[in-house]
């Protein structure tokens, strides 16, 4: 090829290309008919079987070019409205408040955790949920921050954006990721009435009907409390074994009375869930199943979302979450008084001490519920035994109706002297463990 026709092919060449840029520089912005199809999409490439970080990310790239124009704000509020109404869909399928700002945070980090406070907001103000909402559910708005009618019913999405001070390519990942989440979220079991079935004095029937909480409980918790607060092994020995004593009382005069009734187990057996924050999940859960063996509560770990749900009858219940609270408590001050060397302050060591310890307290829980239920039986003779053995067949019946397929976990220990330290941890934890009997 000549010099001439190489020239000439290259000046050709740049003329197209200049054309191209040309067009690309005056080709108008996506209106609002076309940001809708872009959102579409990017909830698809966002999340679930579609997801494509790459097709995402050039999604998002083309929705914050919106940034400025005209349709901008036009397209900002119709996408408040599709995610207001995701919070419908959330919450119908089980999902409660707080908890979803817990698997949302987990999930995508904390900027999407405040689009979905926010959005919780603008949803409870529509819904009336200040008035109408039970008293749990007004309490996890309480929890999350959201004051009363603090989200316009207009404009919501648009101050949000403004609030982050962020480039519009992150407010805009934040935005479909949590619309895709909300698309592929998985049911769980309604523990309250959801938004759609809440009515006029649903909130003042669900806060009266809990009543004021029994002595026997308050003096339970302020025995605990004082075991964790004391510096003195031997004093806190004392304190929450006597705890411990005390709620072995209640539960099993609890269950004897229930038999006396007979009133239908089955329909007394409720579900609760905890929120399970890192690090360690798997060695919290394992305590807390630990307890809950010995307070006859079931509990299944749905790990993706940091959730625990827990199934038993609610005295059960009760004294399984004061237990788990006070042992985490003493757990993490065993930890941090172990801690001090390097190889101390490694995750390794700190995973298998924490398992350690949910393991052993889990041992000694078991023999001192064995001892316990001698003592019961001396106390209510042989019919004590259908009647434990009754409450314990109607909370796994509810249980495997619930969750008729799970799977167990296997836990590995991959350091040795952190499982050493946690096990002599157990051994001068707080309690006593399970239904020992103090006289006196």
């Amino acid at each position: 090829m000549s010099r001439n026709s190489q020239q000439n092919r290259a000046a050709r060449k740049r003329k197209k290309q200049q054309r191209g840029t040309a067009r690309e520089q005056r080709a108008p912005r996506p209106g609002i008919e076309g940001a809708e199809s872009l959102v579409f999409a990017g909830i698809e490439f966002a999340y679930g079987p579609s997801a494509n970080p790459e097709s995402l990310r050039r999604t998002v790239r083309q929705l914050a070019d919106l940034d400025g124009s005209r349709s901008a704000d036009s397209v900002l509020e119709w996408v408040s409205r599709i995610l207001d109404g995701s919070m419908d869909h959330v919450f119908g399928t089980g999902w409660q408040p707080t908890e979803f700002v817990h698997a949302v945070r987990r999930e995508f980090g904390a900027r999407t955790a405040r689009l979905t406070v926010t959005v919780i907001g603008a949803h409870a103000s529509r819904t009336s949920a200040r008035k109408i909402a039970p008293a749990q559910w007004r309490e996890q708005l309480d929890e999350l921050g959201i004051a009363p009618d603090s989200a316009p019913a207009r404009g919501y999405l648009s101050a949000w954006c403004a609030s982050e001070n962020a480039d519009p390519t992150d407010t805009w990942t934040a935005i479909l990721s949590f619309l895709g989440y909300c698309s592929y979220l998985i049911p769980l079991t309604p523990l309250l009435a959801a938004p759609a079935n809440w009515s006029e004095g649903m909130a003042t029937s669900s806060s009266a009907s809990r009543g004021p909480e029994p002595k026997i409980l308050a003096r339970i918790r302020g025995l605990l409390a004082k075991a964790e607060a004391t510096p003195y092994a031997e004093e806190a020995e004392t304190l929450s074994a006597k705890a411990q004593d005390l709620m072995t009382r209640y539960a099993i005069d609890s269950a004897v009375v229930d038999a006396a009734a007979r009133t239908s187990l089955r329909d007394q057996v409720v579900t609760r869930r905890l929120l399970v924050d890192n690090p360690y999940p798997e060695a919290k859960v394992q305590l807390l199943n630990c307890v809950a063996d010995t307070n006859s509560v079931r509990v299944i770990w749905h790990q993706r979302f940091g959730l625990v749900s827990m199934v038993g009858m609610p005295i059960d219940l009760d004294l399984c979450e004061m237990l788990f609270t006070s042992l985490l408590v003493q757990a993490s001050h065993a930890l941090s008084e172990a801690g001090g060397d390097r190889v101390k302050r490694t995750p390794s060591f700190r995973r298998s001490f924490l398992l350690a310890f949910a393991t052993r307290v889990g041992e000694r829980l078991a023999i001192a519920r064995d001892q316990a239920g001698r003592d019961a039986s001396s106390q209510y003779g042989k019919e004590l035994v259908p009647i434990m053995a009754e409450r314990t067949e109607a909370v796994g019946s509810v249980f495997e109706d619930q969750f008729p397929s799970t799977v167990p976990i296997a836990h590995s220990v991959t350091n040795a002297h952190g499982w050493q330290a946690g096990r002599v941890a157990a051994e001068l934890a707080d309690l006593t463990g399970g239904r020992e009997r103090i006289t006196g």
